[in-house]
């Protein structure tokens, strides 16, 4: 994988070798998924993976080096495409538009969770039993989801549609530095209650999506579109957006929720 990726990066197209090895690790990772769809992050293994692709597990390993490099690779792919989901939903709204652009980001991530159960349960689900992902590989993947949510709070309080001092989350977080240093940019203020507003906006939305997939609401008879839609509201008035605003604003998840969690 990594001749293939040099390959690229150097501008040659990749050799027939190296197209042929890149085409069988995508074919391996959509096998896994397929077995995390179907039995849960616990249930995967290189032995049912590899008897899903007719090879043998010594064979696979060519490819990964174990199991816990193939659930990095997997939990890689799921950030990246829960963040290409949520920034595609953010950027087909105005850019002066805070509070369609925050419904948008909320919306677009449901939709992607109820789209991907899977892969959710894999990077917020329980975690999995002696597998410690590495920080290294997985935190800028992750990032790539966090940052849009950031940069929107950020966007919003430079506009004046979010206050921070009529928010309700008003604690001073200490983060780690390394965490917070490509934040600490031009358009995200220094005022450490952005990234309170960012904590708390992610614990409340991350929370709905868990009890929603893991069939928590079955109780619950309302529409969850609209549950999730006050969710939303809810959230929104907490990290401070002005309540006309949001009052004004026609609402999203009923008209953009995607399909329903199975």
């Amino acid at each position: 994988m990594q001749a293939a990726e040099s390959a690229r990066e150097d501008g040659r197209p990749p050799s027939r070798r190296e197209r042929f090895r890149l085409a069988t690790i995508d074919e391996i990772k959509e096998a896994a998924r397929a077995q995390v769809a179907r039995e849960g992050p616990a249930g995967l293994s290189v032995r049912a993976v590899a008897r899903a692709m007719h090879m043998t597990p010594s064979a696979l390993y060519r490819y990964f080096s174990g199991l816990d490099d193939l659930i990095t690779a997997l939990c890689v792919d799921a950030y990246q495409s829960l963040g290409d989901s949520a920034r595609a939903a953010v950027e087909a709204e105005d850019p002066d538009d805070h509070v369609a652009r925050w419904r948008a980001f909320e919306n677009g991530t449901r939709r992607w969770a109820l789209a991907h159960p899977g892969d959710f349960a894999l990077i917020y689900g329980t975690p999995l039993p002696g597998y410690r992902a590495p920080a290294e590989v997985t935190r800028p993947a992750a990032r790539r989801f966090t940052d849009i949510a950031l940069h929107l709070i950020a966007a919003a309080v430079a506009a004046g549609t979010v206050d921070l001092d009529r928010g309700l989350i008003q604690y001073e977080p200490r983060l780690d530095p390394g965490l917070t240093a490509g934040w600490r940019d031009g358009d995200v203020p220094h005022d450490p209650r952005v990234l309170a507003n960012l904590i708390g906006a992610w614990t409340m939305l991350q929370g709905h999506l868990t009890l929603e997939l893991f069939g928590h609401f079955e109780w619950l008879q309302t529409d969850l579109d609209i549950v999730f839609d006050a969710h939303v509201t809810a959230t929104m008035l907490a990290i401070g957006f002005d309540p006309r605003a949001v009052a004004a604003a026609p609402s999203g998840a009923a008209a953009d929720s995607g399909p329903r969690a199975p």
